[in-house]
């Protein structure tokens, strides 16, 4: 039975993206936003019938300029499954170890908090400079903006945490879905980080989702890198370790070649 996060994971998407569905696969699209990695995958549920399931998420994608793509999920097939499978069938595979951490535990006092103005943002779109802190995370891209502002229609949240200026230099996302409640795509600009403005936007998210009316019981978020995972560990998160893996038809994008360089 899939936990209240797990939950999330594998319905929350479907607020904001175009999918289709089958006891086998679940695909996700969004037409206008094609290079969003976050927005067009697919998850492999089951090996049975995986290779009516694998041309029917090809043809899902096709014309459409997206790469087929697989991602694991809670509820997909593991990569000691699939592995032959998907690199038969011309895939490339990307596999690595993340953490899932929970929050658990009170904030320590080590934690360093930046003290500045935060805002909560939610039901409208992303402009000025908040909208270019979004770009500037992506490479100066803009379809994690795309994608973002399609969260926040559909309920999310983004906090924004501003310096001196009133210039946004860091942010969090936070969406719910049950009794689930998820952070993800913490950025900070690299001019401000390591003083305590990220920390200050997953407090101002924390808070939120903190409210016992919303009825949030499993707070949880992923990391991979080992500074966020040390922050995260002084805001009481707790995590354990989980094999993630992402199959791309044709090869790998430069930007995973490029990941752990």
């Amino acid at each position: 039975m899939a936990t209240p996060s797990e939950k999330h994971e594998i319905h929350c998407e479907k607020r904001y993206l175009e999918y289709t569905e089958t006891p086998f696969y679940r695909a996700f699209r969004d037409k206008t936003n094609p290079d969003s990695y976050e927005s067009n995958y697919a998850v492999l549920k089951r090996m049975e019938e995986a290779k009516q399931s694998l041309e029917e998420v090809e043809r899902y994608y096709a014309g459409l300029g997206i790469t087929p793509k697989f991602y694991s999920k809670p509820d997909s097939v593991t990569l000691e499954e699939s592995r032959a499978f998907f690199e038969a069938h011309g895939y490339e595979i990307y596999a690595y170890e993340e953490q899932r951490m929970m929050l658990l535990t009170q904030t320590s006092s080590a934690l360093q908090v930046q003290k500045c103005p935060v805002r909560l943002v939610t039901g409208r779109q992303l402009s000025g400079a908040e909208a270019q802190l979004v770009r500037e995370s992506n490479g100066d891209q803009e379809y994690g903006l795309r994608r973002m502002n399609r969260q926040l229609a559909a309920g999310a949240r983004v906090s924004f945490a501003y310096n001196h200026a009133e210039i946004p230099v860091s942010f969090c996302v936070g969406e719910g879905y049950g009794s689930a409640f998820y952070l993800s795509d913490i950025y900070t600009d690299p001019k401000f980080r390591r003083q305590g403005y990220a920390a200050a936007v997953i407090v101002a998210m924390l808070g939120y989702a903190g409210d016992p009316e919303l009825r949030y019981t499993d707070i949880f978020l992923h990391a991979s890198s080992p500074d966020a995972i040390r922050l995260y560990e002084k805001l009481g998160f707790r995590g354990s370790a989980v094999q993630v893996y992402c199959a791309f038809k044709g090869g790998l994008p430069e930007y995973y070649k490029n990941m752990g360089k």
